[in-house]
């Protein structure tokens, strides 16, 4: 990136996710587009000095490898997995790290000489979702991502509802069973004690303590002491017995807690994230959506929908920038600086060729949302399908990061690429819209679209 001119042609921001397991720091362009983005391992052992000096080690290598200095930047959002005074830039309570009691928020803002907005990690899911994910075009949305705990977030008009003592949203502390398990929090029978990460991790162990089999023992050689997402999918897909009960229970639970929200708050949709719901979105989906459906109590019209993350593990820095905006008083949820990316101009000059600018391509390429050019990896519709002409999810995935509001499908010169069953779904489910053409037709679609867009050209056929 050639850093000092882009400062000048763009306002740019760093949205801080400080987790439990690791800390992401990203460059934000005003339009939500990511410039560059960067992780490290939270700190494990020592107090909550290892923990702000790795934030700050992350905030300093970024800024570096980008060649701007904190002066260069109009804000920062910090994100923080805990209870978090905002008003006052303190972490109040951080359960699972040692950050309780540090003036953060504060320190960053000192250290860097920038405006800093601090806030709740899920809270700022729900924003990001809010601004740029699947929840862009609702009045009001609850987000719930599900991970190694369950956290929430309610956004209504763009306005985070942060409660009267900074704790609202925690949708993983409602007690869903009474003298259930104990919580982490210190409640017994809570949403989270029963259908998180480490919920199905402690199920499944108690279930192989007393004689159960799995097929994760053989997956993880034996050690059964952390389970990860993509361990419980592989279980899935094997159609494991024990996994699929597991989950199945937490999804139902999931469901009903959705239940809850709906009856509570009534927002327009409800996100699901986290890395659970990413990794077995396409099981526990389903059996919360039929849980929400089935609801006898009718509300006076259509709403309430349960949709998926657009924005994935981007969700929170996002949701940290658009609270920076705000702080800063260029609020995303305002007109007049609802700023979209810079996009290139798309040509056809030639049969089997697509110019995006100046360049010209002689295969098929992807659009991605900040305007970024990435040839199409056609082995993964090959692998999947025995043809690249059949688009489904693992390709959407790539395309559609960033969380477009449309999706441009050029179909090449006789339509031949298709979007199957499942790739229609993965965009319904995350409320993208999709318009396939061919190829000519769809290059002067994209270039007259004013929306938050991405493509999947194909140029040939």
């Amino acid at each position: 990136m050639a850093t000092g001119d882009r400062s000048k042609r763009a306002r740019l921001y760093l949205g801080v996710d400080v987790g439990g397991t690791k800390i992401q720091v990203s460059l934000v362009e005003e339009s939500g587009g990511i410039v560059k983005r960067d992780r490290c391992s939270t700190p494990r052992d020592g107090g909550p000095e290892q923990a702000v000096a790795a934030v700050e080690r992350l905030i300093d290598k970024l800024l570096k490898q980008e060649g701007l200095q904190s002066s260069d930047l109009e804000a920062m959002g910090v994100a923080v997995p805990g209870v978090v005074d905002p008003d006052a830039g303190r972490v109040v309570c951080t359960p699972n790290m040692s950050l309780t009691g540090v003036a953060l928020g504060s320190h960053l803002e000192s250290r860097f000489r920038l405006p800093v907005a601090l806030g709740n990690d899920c809270n700022l899911g729900a924003l990001g979702e809010t601004w740029l994910g699947s929840a862009r075009n609702a009045d009001s949305a609850m987000a719930v991502l599900v991970g190694t705990g369950i956290g929430g977030g309610f956004v209504r008009k763009g306005k985070l509802w942060r409660g009267a003592r900074e704790a609202a949203g925690e949708i993983g502390h409602i007690v869903m069973q009474i003298g259930g398990p104990r919580c982490g929090c210190g409640n017994d029978g809570c949403l989270e004690a029963l259908a998180s990460r480490s919920a199905i991790e402690a199920q499944l162990r108690d279930a192989v303590a007393a004689g159960r089999t799995t097929v994760l023992t053989e997956l993880l050689g034996g050690n059964l002491q952390v389970i990860r997402s993509g361990a419980l999918r592989q279980a899935l897909d094997a159609e494991d017995p024990l996994v699929s009960e597991v989950v199945r229970r937490a999804a139902e639970i999931l469901g009903y807690a959705c239940l809850t929200i709906r009856h509570l708050v009534d927002p327009e949709v409800i996100v699901l994230g986290g890395g659970v719901i990413e990794a077995c979105s396409d099981f526990v989906l389903p059996i919360v959506e039929n849980i929400v459906g089935s609801d006898q109590l009718p509300g006076a019209r259509l709403g309430g929908r349960v949709l998926l993350s657009a924005l994935g593990d981007d969700a929170v820095v996002l949701g940290a920038v658009a609270l920076a905006r705000s702080l800063v008083g260029r609020s995303p949820f305002k007109k007049r600086f609802a700023f979209t990316p810079t996009y290139p101009t798309l040509s056809q000059p030639r049969f089997g060729e697509i110019t995006v600018g100046r360049k010209t391509y002689t295969r098929d390429v992807y659009l991605l949302v900040g305007g970024e050019v990435k040839k199409r990896k056609k082995k993964l519709a090959r692998e999947e399908y025995h043809t690249a002409h059949t688009i489904g999810p693992k390709e959407l995935e790539t395309v559609c990061s960033g969380g477009p509001e449309i999706l441009f499908l050029g179909t090449g010169e006789t339509g031949a690429v298709k979007l199957n069953e499942e790739g229609q779904r993965y965009l319904s489910q995350r409320s993208i819209e999709c318009r396939a053409l061919p190829t000519p037709q769809v290059v002067d679609a994209y270039n007259k679209s004013k929306q938050r867009k991405a493509a999947l050209i194909h140029v040939t056929c």
